[in-house]
């Protein structure tokens, strides 16, 4: 059998792992990025998430699998190309971070040099990826900014980050926010909300400096095309309106709302005059 009739088998099964699973799971990370949709999303992501929180693999294999993971033939494979198929390589290896994670939180594995490892590699692949693609109609999700927000959120709550990485998170989201090349369409805003929630309840960021962080999206060097600018502007207002009611509804910290509200207003005054 083929990998996909095999993980197939095994969705049909419950997801019930083989006796030696490990060699099967090292097949699924050498395939992470398959054009087939199915494949990469249904059938190896959907294992994964059951395997990994749920202890089917040591945690010697899951130390073994980390930096392999992070290497350059998966988390950071042809980072910096745009609209390739490279993406869907480096997306859903980002992917995987958040399941070591559950595994992490529940039973925990990771070293704090672990931890700093994955950090490091995710900021920098957040930083330099160049492809904002959400949902690609003839290959699947490609979605590398949402699952770069995932693996942003679970970093923001580990106690490992000090406050400079928790600056640096909220930095990151709103360079992504900015974007000016394409109006993000599939949940990106929603998603990249998520780190910066994370980041408010460590409560290690003080007040004035969240409202500057906020109030810099109305201060954005606009782009003299009209275009860009209109992308750009648009991205901006979705994440903040989305920003504005998980504060008010989670109340996180509620006396943030008069500065959304506040800087929504200068980012589109037309709108809200």
């Amino acid at each position: 059998m083929n990998l996909k009739e095999k993980l197939t088998l095994i969705k049909d099964n419950g997801y019930q792992a083989p006796a030696e699973p490990f060699p099967l799971v090292q097949e699924m990370i050498n395939n992470i990025g398959s054009l087939d949709a199915e494949l990469r999303d249904g059938l190896i992501y959907e294992t994964l998430s059951h395997w990994i929180p749920d202890n089917v693999l040591t945690a010697h294999e899951l130390e073994e699998l980390l930096p392999v993971i992070l290497d350059e033939e998966h988390l950071l494979y042809n980072l910096g190309e745009s609209n390739t198929d490279s993406v869907f390589t480096r997306s859903f290896s980002m992917l995987l971070i958040p399941l070591l994670f559950t595994r992490h939180n529940a039973s925990p594995f990771l070293s704090k040099k672990d931890i700093q490892q994955i950090k490091q590699c995710v900021f920098y692949s957040l930083r330099e990826e160049r492809d904002y693609r959400g949902y690609d109609e003839q290959k699947g999700w490609a979605h590398a900014t949402a699952h770069a927000a995932d693996a942003l959120d679970e970093l923001a709550q580990c106690p490992e980050l000090d406050q400079n990485d928790l600056l640096t998170i909220l930095n990151l989201v709103y360079d992504k926010m900015i974007l000016a090349e394409r109006i993000y369409s599939d949940g990106e805003d929603e998603r990249m909300v998520r780190p910066v929630i994370s980041v408010l309840n460590r409560k290690i960021i003080g007040q004035s400096y969240v409202e500057q962080w906020i109030q810099r999206f109305a201060d954005v060097e606009k782009s003299p095309e009209f275009i860009p600018a209109f992308r750009q502007k648009n991205n901006i207002k979705n994440f903040l309106k989305s920003f504005y009611f998980r504060v008010k509804y989670y109340e996180v910290n509620i006396g943030l709302c008069p500065v959304i509200e506040e800087t929504l207003y200068q980012v589109e005054k037309v709108y809200y005059a």
